[in-house]
């Protein structure tokens, strides 16, 4: 069903498909899988070619993290602008460059550092923040299902890549898995921007404002409370969670598990990550999102515990599951949260805005951590910190309070999946 004030003919079955088909395959080759999820891979192979520790080799994941955070609310701002598609082509295409690029490292912590934060700046529109702006433009009552099902591209490529990249590593060096990515990302981000579809309803039609134009405006956002709270919010749960994405890998090494089974634990975070994705969906549309965000924050908390008291390899791919489902719902919950407090009308600026948050915090964490290892050699410490701060980022989900506009979900004016 359109809303009521979008006087065009209705859009067909396959078009509410082919913008989640859309979606889920540019993320499965976007940023998050293919440069995030696969940066524990590399970070053994080139500490060992340059001699650099685990906080070095991981600054390409911080780098790129803090290029994509400084940049997310300017991507939002663009969108709204001239158009998400527009934006993701563009980027997919100097994303891919900047991947293949980090082929041509020469050991110059320098280089190593600014082509990550390329590699971030580039990779902005290709990750969540491109992507999930469309959905809200068709569905309204089943955003959280079309969210969980999009998303599940993104649980896919972070369980493929992480394999496919050590599968490159091994059989052909770390330089030409790199070209490899980049050159695999170009492909299938456009063949993604050619499935997906935008919706531009007019600003008014039979005398009055449209679904479009609901919501906050940017300046009535930015002085709210809850704008503030949910980008702390995803600052403290992303720090949390991701993290630990570039040092699961040598955590198991360290265990003496073999490269194979190191690399499996970010497979599992993946296969996390696809299941958290759709119980999110599914679960927000149902029950009041912070409660759902809640819930998982501490399922995350359970399962660092779990990886710095568990020894064996079962209960530590547990662990990394139950990590993975918390990463999960923290993507499909930026969105939904930012549509149902601030509307439509601001949402791709707004949307970057919380996003960055998640950004800071991927930035935060990732660097702290291999800091801490490399001056006390364990990690035993930020294991329990980090539990903690899922906690705090639990409590204040919970302060939000009720939805900006409680009848938009499930109101007659729904854009449907079923439309």
């Amino acid at each position: 069903m359109q809303p009521p004030n979008d006087t065009r003919p209705p859009a067909g079955k396959w078009t509410y498909a082919a913008v989640i088909l859309g979606a889920a395959l540019g993320m499965l080759a976007g940023y998050a899988p293919l440069f995030n999820a696969t940066a524990g891979v590399f970070v053994r192979p080139l500490a060992a070619e340059f001699g650099w520790g685990r906080s070095e080799a991981s600054l390409s994941y911080a780098a790129s993290m803090f290029g994509l955070a400084v940049v997310s609310p300017l991507v939002g701002s663009l969108m709204d602008r001239f158009g998400i598609r527009r934006v993701i082509a563009c980027s997919a295409v100097v994303f891919g460059l900047a991947t293949a690029a980090m082929a041509l490292q020469n050991g110059s912590k320098a280089l190593w550092v600014w082509l990550s934060v390329l590699v971030g700046v580039s990779g902005a529109a290709t990750s969540v923040l491109g992507y999930l702006a469309v959905l809200p433009q068709w569905f309204d009552r089943r955003l959280g299902l079309a969210l969980g099902l999009a998303m599940c591209g993104l649980g896919a490529g972070t369980v493929l890549m992480p394999m496919s990249a050590q599968y490159l590593v091994t059989a052909h060096g770390w330089r030409a898995a790199y070209a490899t990515l980049g050159g695999g990302t170009i492909v299938l981000s456009l063949l993604a921007c050619a499935l997906l579809r935008e919706r531009h309803v007019p600003t008014r039609a039979a005398g009055g404002p449209s679904a479009a134009a609901d919501g906050m405006t940017l300046g009535q956002a930015l002085r709210s409370y809850r704008l503030w709270a949910i980008w702390l919010v995803f600052v403290l749960a992303s720090s949390a969670t991701l993290s630990l994405g570039p040092h699961l890998p040598a955590m198991f090494a360290d265990r003496g598990f073999t490269p194979a089974e190191a690399a499996r634990s970010a497979s599992t975070v993946g296969v996390g990550l696809l299941v958290g994705r759709i119980a999110t969906g599914i679960l927000i549309d149902r029950i009041h999102a912070p409660l759902v965000a809640a819930v998982f924050f501490a399922g995350g908390a359970l399962g660092i515990l779990l990886l710095r008291a568990g020894g064996d390899y079962g209960t530590l791919l547990l662990a990394t599951t139950l990590i993975g489902l918390t990463i999960g719902a923290e993507g499909d919950l930026i969105s939904y949260l930012v549509r149902s407090y601030f509307g439509l009308r601001a949402f791709g600026t707004l949307f970057g805005i919380a996003f960055s948050g998640y950004g800071f915090g991927a930035v935060i964490g990732p660097v702290g951590l291999g800091a801490w290892f490399d001056r006390h050699g364990d990690y035993a410490l930020p294991l329990l910190v980090l539990p903690a701060m899922l906690g705090v980022a639990a409590l204040l989900v919970l302060s939000l309070g009720r939805y900006r506009r409680p009848a938009a979900h499930g109101a007659a004016g729904e854009v449907a999946v079923s439309a």
